[in-house]
């Protein structure tokens, strides 16, 4: 009879749109108590008090994408977490280092474990819903763009691909290459050991002229995923959302495809990169950053469906 008296509250939220406790914190603020205006930290213990203002209330949450948000409040993140709060907070030095030895729950187990709290007075039923597994598939890359003509590089284009690297030396300097054909003709072979050579496409788009080049691998990191090598345009057109219209072609056909997920990944300190990434929804992976030729590559995560 009690639960029944309950008037029920039912939210939908979605993993691929928060990648921090502190935007996570802001959500469900703004969700379960947005008539508040009373200013509060995003920490663990604040999120406690406005679950426990829940009392007159039955939640149904479905939790979509929740295997994402199990890799962006990974260990690192839950360690990050407690150390920067550990000066107000001393008790959370200990949960910081189990957290580093990969001992303790990560925080996205600590959030599930408040909603689940059934000792507590308030009731929140919990539906965690994993992206969905892709489908069978063709893939065309002439569809990449809705706009250009899409070809794939050969030696017939070698030399409109090195005059696209040259216009973009930002990009070579800090990998310290002086592009030339053969830099072209190895990116042309370039792939992941654990990538089907099958999977590779390297791209260029044209209007007649060359607009932009691209390189992608379907089906890696993981089966549903895109990894997305890099896309490049012509000085002359930066800043005005060409790549950004470039890459949510890809993405609609990716999407149209199947594929759950869109990576991608930019160098430590290209913060050019970084901006274009963050500009198009992708968020930080902080537990997987990668290291190649000496360079720290963060790797960045979208959903597409």
């Amino acid at each position: 009879m009690y639960m029944e008296n309950k008037i029920t509250k039912e939210l939908i939220i979605d993993g691929v749109l928060f990648n921090s406790f502190e935007e996570f914190f802001d959500l469900m603020r703004m969700l379960l108590d947005g008539d508040n205006q009373t200013e509060m930290r995003p920490t663990i213990e604040n999120l406690r008090k406005i679950m426990e203002k829940q009392k007159d209330y039955y939640i149904l949450l479905t939790w979509e994408n929740a295997d994402l948000s199990k890799i962006t409040f990974g260990y690192d993140l839950t360690a990050k977490y407690y150390r920067d709060r550990m000066d107000e907070h001393p008790e959370y030095e200990e949960y910081a280092e189990a957290a580093e030895k990969q001992l303790g729950r990560t925080l996205f187990g600590l959030i599930t474990d408040i909603f689940m709290d059934k000792e507590s007075d308030y009731h929140c039923e919990l539906l965690l819903v994993d992206g969905m597994r892709m489908a069978d598939y063709v893939f065309d890359y002439h569809k990449l763009s809705a706009t250009y003509d899409v070809e794939l590089v050969s030696e017939k284009n070698y030399e409109d691909v090195l005059q696209l690297y040259l216009d973009n030396m930002q990009y070579f300097d800090q990998l310290g290459i002086v592009p030339t054909i053969e830099t072209v003709k190895q990116d042309a072979k370039r792939c992941p050991h654990d990538c089907d050579p099958a999977n590779q496409y390297f791209v260029l788009l044209r209007d007649p002229d060359v607009v932009g080049a691209a390189r992608i691998y379907l089906h890696y990191p993981r089966q549903d995923a895109v990894w997305i090598d890099f896309i490049m345009i012509p000085g002359d057109m930066q800043g005005f959302s060409y790549g950004s219209e470039m890459l949510r072609d890809m993405l609609d056909a990716f999407a149209d495809c199947g594929f759950m997920w869109a990576e991608a990944g930019y160098v430590k300190g290209n913060r050019q990169a970084e901006k274009f990434w963050h500009r198009n929804w992708f968020v930080d992976l902080l537990t997987e950053t990668r290291e190649e030729d000496g360079l720290i590559y963060h790797h960045m995560i979208r959903g597409l469906q």
